[in-house]
């Protein structure tokens, strides 16, 4: 009787001790996968560098702290220059991922897939826009599109404009959208931030800074808020004299003279983080993140369903005065 009781518990040992080391090799297994990524699907752990226009800072980061919730194991490095260095970052392979309002030229793509083998993909995610913002204390409520042609590049004491960057995305936009090119030489009026455009405007009445939307489209943020007390956004008068305002409906139709499309630009061997973010961003959730920047989404989609509860839910649209 002893010596089965004896057996027994042997028995009851070996399986203890049998189940302790599988649990063990378990446990090494998740660690190994935790610390090597093995068996892990690229998109959700590691590091990703993004490359953007500073104009796109609010609503980058806006995306990106929403997917670090779902992946946590993901770090972003972000860089942002002005576009056109972020172009030339992306084409040149330093980089793998652009967020800039226009894609690469069939010459720059041809000269990246030579350099890299990697096939580049262009994704829209949502609509920007440039836009003219000056003092509250400017009596003006709008400005026309022939009078920025006229003056952008020309001294005129009473309309002066000024950029955020040489070479940015709103350097870029305006150009583009008004068919014209520096003259060569030419010196531009720029600050090196939007920040640095709303305290000037603010102090110096006469001066009209062009930013970008999202710089003051979250209306949520404290700080947009501040600014808000101290500029305002311009309506703009296209050439036929009609007035529009740069919010989503006249974006999404085309109708403000100077809407663009935000692009994700993508030269990622794999489903790495830069498609799982691009994927991400073309989700229900991922543009009712765009639409809480009071930008508008790429993507529309019905609104039975709600993310998040009311965390996502978007909110009035800024109005330019």
């Amino acid at each position: 009787m002893i010596k089965n009781k004896i057996l027994a518990l042997g028995g009851i040992l070996a399986i203890s001790l049998f189940t302790n080391s599988c649990n063990k090799k378990e446990e090494v297994k998740v660690e190994e996968s935790k610390t090597k990524g093995i068996d892990k699907p690229l998109h959700t752990y590691g590091t990703l560098k993004i490359t953007a226009d500073p104009s796109y800072e609010n609503v980058v980061k806006a995306i990106t702290s929403m997917y670090q919730i779902d992946y946590p194991e993901v770090k972003f490095d972000y860089d942002f220059k002005i576009e056109e260095l972020a172009i030339q970052d992306l084409y040149e392979g330093k980089s793998e991922f652009a967020i800039v309002s226009k894609p690469l030229t069939k010459d720059q793509e041809t000269y990246l897939f030579n350099k890299t083998k990697i096939l580049y993909k262009a994704s829209p995610i949502g609509m920007d826009a440039t836009i003219f913002v000056t003092s509250i204390e400017n009596p003006i409520e709008s400005i026309s599109v022939k009078d920025i042609k006229a003056n952008v590049y020309n001294e005129n004491p009473d309309i002066k404009l000024v950029f955020d960057y040489p070479n940015s995305a709103n350097f870029n936009t305006l150009n583009d959208r008004l068919g014209i090119t520096p003259p060569k030489g030419q010196a531009i009026k720029a600050l090196k931030s939007a920040e640095n455009v709303i305290d000037f405007v603010q102090n110096d009445k006469k001066t009209i800074g062009i930013i970008g939307l999202n710089t003051l489209s979250d209306t949520d943020n404290p700080k947009v808020k501040d600014y808000l007390t101290k500029v305002k956004i311009l309506k703009v008068v296209n050439d036929k004299g009609e007035i529009f305002e740069p919010i989503n409906p006249n974006l999404r139709n085309g109708k403000y003279p100077f809407h663009r499309l935000i692009y994700f630009l993508k030269n990622e061997k794999g489903f790495g983080i830069a498609a799982g973010l691009t994927r991400f961003t073309g989700s229900q959730q991922g543009q009712l993140i765009i639409l809480k920047e009071n930008l508008q989404p790429y993507y529309l989609y019905k609104r039975e369903v709600q993310i998040n509860s009311n965390s996502l839910e978007p909110k009035k649209e800024i109005k330019a005065n």
